[in-house]
């Protein structure tokens, strides 16, 4: 199953950015998918019309995978945080266990419970998340459970009845909008011209400051022992080892170049999106170091006494955000009138 996955995520990737004349004879379905879209469009609310004393923010994506919205809407919950205000967040929960009852992440959680990126935000943020496929209904049960001033959505954007006070969509400035197409014919979730509705597009690597964001590696952390390192005390001595860089993130070509940026030389390990990283597959790596992100590492089930001990590290990246986008939160979302 893993291996067809990889083979689909693979064949998709080159129909949608490689411009394959694969992708016309799909356009016909992409016709239906845009006649859908308009009808969804016009049921969706105005925004504004959230609930009374909570701001909802929707982190979402006009193409399919990953672009980053994850470590977008963790930055930004810690951000809110910081500034004193109480954040809650939203999640579909993503090859979870959950249906349409609202399920509260607990810290305790399995990602296959709950989602490993729910599970990511709830030990991240340390705040209340809420996973449903009905994003409405975990809007309800989240302001029901506690107060909340911000509440973030893990994507949603095309879940047009959650109300919202403002969308921001991620995209990759390697990436792009692919071929400009929608699904099936290409990644687009909507038509292109989405973007001119939206309150604030960033995307990765771009040259504009007002859009631009990267990630930043801060540490490394052993995963048995929990030992924390920041990042400069392990990548010298990284450098003269043998090390291998496995994930299953939706591009992982991102961080395989964080990495080799750094002066490592890796050897990588691309795992269909989402797919979970056994024990057994880590201890046939031949390496010295074996390094995961924290995404991957929330859908570990490594012990101690495990043969990886000491050779298992998760890389701890966060996502630096524009300064123009937080002084905007800070005059929408700050202000005292």
């Amino acid at each position: 199953m893993t291996t067809l996955r990889g083979l689909l995520e693979r064949a998709l990737t080159h129909i949608w950015y490689e411009r394959s004349v694969v992708s016309l004879g799909l356009l016909p379905l992409s016709l239906i998918v845009h006649m859908v879209i308009k009808r969804r469009r016009r049921k969706a609310l105005p925004k504004g019309v959230t609930p009374e004393g909570v701001k909802v923010i929707i982190v979402g994506g006009l193409t399919v995978g990953g672009t980053g919205k994850t470590p977008i809407l963790i930055a930004l919950g810690s951000w809110l945080q910081s500034r004193g205000l109480r954040v809650g967040v939203l999640s579909r929960g993503y090859r979870s266990d959950v249906g349409d009852i609202p399920t509260t992440v607990l810290e305790t959680h399995d990602a296959r419970q709950v989602g490993d990126e729910p599970l990511l935000i709830r030990r991240s943020l340390g705040a209340p998340v809420v996973v449903c496929r009905d994003r409405r209904r975990a809007l309800d049960a989240l302001i029901e459970q506690e107060p909340i001033d911000v509440v973030l959505s893990d994507d949603g954007l095309q879940h047009y009845s959650l109300p919202r006070d403002m969308e921001i969509i991620v995209l990759d400035a390697d990436r792009g909008l692919g071929n400009g197409r929608l699904i099936p014919a290409g990644p687009l979730r909507e038509p292109a011209s989405r973007l001119e509705s939206v309150d604030w597009v960033l995307i990765r690597n771009s040259g504009d400051p007002d859009r631009a964001f990267s990630y930043t590696i801060s540490g490394v952390r052993e995963w048995v022992s929990g030992r924390y390192l920041a990042w400069s005390d392990c990548l010298d001595e990284w450098r003269q080892q043998s090390v291998t860089a496995m994930t299953g993130l939706g591009q992982p070509r991102q961080f395989f170049d964080m990495l080799t940026k750094e002066g490592l030389s890796v050897a990588e390990v691309a795992l269909p999106d989402h797919e979970r990283i056994t024990v057994r597959r880590l201890e046939r790596v031949p390496t010295d170091i074996v390094v995961v992100t924290r995404k991957d590492a929330v859908k570990l089930d490594c012990t101690t006494h495990s043969p990886i001990e000491g050779r298992l590290w998760v890389v701890e990246i966060e996502a630096v955000l524009p300064a123009s986008l937080l002084s905007t939160l800070e005059s929408v979302f700050l202000s005292r009138a």
